[in-house]
């Protein structure tokens, strides 16, 4: 517990301290060097060469989807309602029947399968979220379809506990779900990302563990034993624990009697003691950057006066591969004595897990594989690390929302590299069931953040615009560019832009069915 505290403490100083941009930018105003991008440039050409050649007459096929009313009913009568619903009874002779219960008509309902945490199948039905009050799902796992629906009904059935009533929340369906082949315009965005982004590869190896300050582990490993030599042969300045108990205000807690309130006279003792100790703090952090600096070159010196230096590396790195158990410092030293490709595949070993909002220890390690990917040529790993920096697809124990903003895009770093942009982010925005396995999805929220700050912006205003009103594509998926379009304009900077924006989309929302239609509201 206080191990943990102490290394979110450091973490929340480091973030305090740091200052923008999030990562380094060389010369050219990228976060990867003239040398990186140069050879993922090349890379890119093939795989623009290897898209003309592709399977032009791949077909893929919207997710299942329909139209339904939503209801839910508590408290009373909730029984009879499911013994009717059982009975298919109609959606009429239902709202007549139970006036109390809430009903929403005409939702966009889609159905789709997918591993839940427990990797076992979860069938979802869900609905598109057009007007406040309208989001709603039902979740049902290890069942099929033919399985949870009814008649025209698909039901969860709660019974009255403790903590809540007893409930029933439905869809009553207007028709048949269906699932429509995609024009083939929109099939080859899908097909340009799958080109691009191997469905093949991941980022982190099957059985890679998860690692960052809330798995912190005090065994003794070989690979921290090398890295105490190498701090205790360098002399790295060390910060009394006990101090850092101060700081974070261990010292004030009782932990027999946590709620016990301190007296006035340790309160201000305590506070004295803290005034004296971050003076200390800020001296040791000077002494850390000034030991930082010459750490490489001194370790160079080391490693050529020290026989032993290679032994326990390598001895190190062979457990930490076996046992999928390092960290960045060891990571570096494997990097620059053993090989790039070690040091790569050892972080790909280890998934790094966010210990809070302001923990961006996550995007920092997929930072480093693709800067790896990068220098090594491994495209398939550099470009989904890249996008899940973009995306910020990191799991995390918390995340407000306030910090998500800090968290850039980089959106610049892949326009650099003459990619087909725009055609690669509407292809990991479009919603299919019969992709590779691996597809990458993109995340609606973010993407629109990154095109607002795209050099092409006007072609994505008229290419989802078309989208959005063309009737040959499936509802679902003219939606989800409506909502790619909504997050885009919220984020561009140009208020007068916004509004000439809103108008266009109104016009275009006017092409939408009138059941869809007259539920969007523009803000």
């Amino acid at each position: 517990m206080k191990t943990n505290l102490i290394l979110v403490f450091m973490l929340v100083v480091g973030q305090i301290k740091a200052q923008n941009p999030e990562f380094k930018q060389y010369d050219n105003g990228l976060i990867y060097s003239d040398v990186a991008m140069g050879k993922l440039k090349h890379i890119v050409d093939s795989l623009n060469l290897k898209f003309k050649v592709c399977d032009v007459n791949k077909k893929f096929y919207s997710n299942r989807q329909t139209i339904a009313h939503h209801i839910s009913l508590e408290v009373k009568q909730v029984k009879e309602a499911k013994a009717d619903i059982d009975m298919n009874i109609s959606f009429d002779e239902f709202v007549k029947k139970y006036p109390k219960a809430k009903v929403v008509e005409k939702l966009v309902l889609i159905a789709t399968t997918y591993k839940n945490y427990r990797d076992e199948n979860e069938l979802e039905f869900f609905n598109m979220e057009l007007s406040e009050n309208s989001n709603f799902s039902l979740s049902f796992e290890n069942k099929n379809e033919s399985e949870v629906i009814h008649g025209n009904w698909i039901y969860n059935y709660n019974e009255k506990t403790k903590y809540s009533d007893e409930d029933i929340q439905a869809y009553y369906i207007l028709k048949p779900f269906e699932s429509l082949e995609l024009p083939k315009k929109y099939s080859r965005l899908i097909q340009y990302s799958d080109c691009l982004i191997d469905t093949t590869a991941t980022v982190f190896t099957n059985k890679a563990k998860n690692s960052g300050v809330r798995y912190y582990s005090d065994t003794l490993t070989k690979a921290r034993v090398f890295i105490q030599y190498v701090d205790q042969v360098l002399k790295r300045p060390e910060f009394e624990p006990e101090k850092f108990d101060v700081l974070i205000g261990m010292d004030t807690i009782d932990f027999d009697k946590p709620n016990k309130k301190l007296s006035k006279k340790k309160r201000e003792e305590s506070n004295r003691k803290r005034v004296i100790i971050e003076k200390e703090f800020e001296v040791f952090q000077d002494k850390m950057n000034a030991w930082q600096e010459k750490r490489l070159s001194r370790i160079d010196s080391l490693k050529n006066n020290d026989s032993s230096f290679m032994t326990k590396l390598m001895e190190a790195y062979t457990e930490s591969k076996e046992n999928k158990s390092s960290d960045d410092q060891f990571e570096e030293y494997v990097g620059l004595y053993i090989s790039k490709d070690a040091e790569l595949e050892l972080k790909r070993n280890r998934r790094v897990v966010g210990g809070c909002s302001m923990d961006d220890s996550p995007r920092i390690h997929a930072l480093n594989i693709a800067l790896l990917s990068a220098e090594t040529t491994k495209w398939e790993i550099f470009l989904q690390s890249h996008l899940n920096i973009m995306n910020d697809r990191f799991d995390r124990v918390s995340d407000g929302g306030w910090a998500q903003q800090g968290r850039s895009t980089y959106i610049r770093e892949i326009e650099d590299l003459n990619i087909n942009v725009l055609d690669l982010l509407f292809g990991i925005s479009l919603r299919v069931n019969n992709t590779a396995e691996n597809h990458y999805y993109g995340s609606i929220s973010r993407l629109g953040r990154a095109l607002s700050e795209s050099k092409n912006q006007i072609d994505f205003e008229n290419k989802s615009l078309a989208m959005i009103e063309d009737n040959d594509l499936d509802i679902y998926n003219r939606l989800l560019i409506y909502f790619l379009f909504r997050n885009y304009n919220n984020y561009l900077p140009n208020e007068f832009q916004q509004k000439q924006n809103i108008e266009r989309l109104k016009i275009s929302i006017s092409k939408l069915p009138d059941y869809v239609a007259s539920k969007i509201v523009l803000n």
